[in-house]
């Protein structure tokens, strides 16, 4: 059983009611439009026996943090990043590895996606309401939901990207400050894929900044680092030996964003945003000096939009 995690919990609770719902204020009564105009389908929609890799290159080709996958034309599960990090060193699924295909790294990533993914898929009707969706998307703190069609066939997912953009016009001018998430989970730049494996895993992040002893950035590994590294096969070469093992002893600093987005404190939210786009990036840090002070990432601006 996937035990819930803190960060999430509390992230969520900053933005609800006492009785557990969002509490919206008028961006969603003045424009409910329908939940088409927020679709994302240029996503990886996979078959139930592909095997790990070639989701995963999927993933990598459409810059995607997600598979759906499909059997039938009908919705079947979906694979996240998160599972992929859970599988491949950062959590209870690890033993799979271990155990069963004895760490060949060759074997692992052949596993049927079916084998890892969530089955229980929450998701939505086309003609569900965007309140309905966001409501979702918040309590249960999930980042995608899928959208059918009045058949159950899949049309695409709703990210909280889409919501940004649908809101841009809202993104507010006030200083990043008043949005930024301050307690950042960072790692040192010594460590290795398997410590960023295991820490994305525990606290449910998707990037982590890379520091210094004195608190200075020296990069960020992502969802994105990761699915490029492998899905682009540099795994194998890192890998001589075709061993799991020697693949998670990577320096995660080799693996990192270097061209990233730092701004300070008093910089507009409109800005970072306006940044964000531009650079096809989907978090900004927040800097004094060289001393990292916070992040912002698309849950961080959804909620800004939202709640502005």
């Amino acid at each position: 059983m996937k035990l819930p995690n803190p960060r999430r919990m509390y992230e969520r609770a900053r933005w609800l009611r006492s009785d557990g719902k969002p509490n919206f204020k008028t961006v969603i009564r003045e424009k409910e439009p329908e939940l088409r105009s927020l679709l994302i389908v240029d996503i990886p929609v996979v078959s139930p026996q592909i095997p790990l890799l070639k989701c995963i290159e999927n993933m990598w080709k459409t810059s995607f943090r997600a598979a759906v996958v499909v059997k039938a034309g009908e919705l079947s599960g979906i694979l996240t990043f998160h599972d992929i990090a859970d599988y491949l060193g950062g959590g209870s699924r690890f033993k799979i590895v271990a155990e069963h295909y004895k760490n060949n790294l060759y074997r692992a990533l052949s596993i049927p996606v079916e084998e890892l993914m969530s089955r229980k898929v929450v998701y939505v009707s086309i003609n569900d309401t965007l309140r309905k969706t966001l409501e979702l998307m918040i309590t249960l703190g999930y980042g995608l939901i899928p959208v059918l069609d009045t058949g159950n066939k899949l049309l695409g997912v709703i990210t909280e990207g889409s919501v940004i953009r649908l809101y841009s016009g809202r993104i507010s001018r006030r200083p990043v400050s008043e949005f930024m998430t301050k307690n950042v989970i960072t790692a040192d730049e010594s460590s290795s894929l398997l410590e960023i494996h295991r820490l994305m895993v525990s606290t449910g992040v998707r990037r982590i900044p890379l520091t210094t002893s004195d608190g200075r950035v020296r990069g960020v590994i992502t969802w994105r680092s990761i699915i490029d590294f492998i899905g682009s096969h540099r795994i194998y070469e890192v890998s001589k030996s075709g061993d799991v093992g020697e693949a998670l002893e990577v320096e995660a600093s080799n693996l990192a964003e270097r061209d990233i987005i730092v701004v300070d404190p008093q910089s507009s939210l409109e800005n970072l945003v306006k940044l964000m786009f531009e650079r096809k990036l989907d978090y900004g840090l927040v800097a004094e000096g060289e001393v990292l002070r916070g992040i912002l990432t698309e849950r961080d601006i959804m909620f800004a939009v939202l709640w502005s």
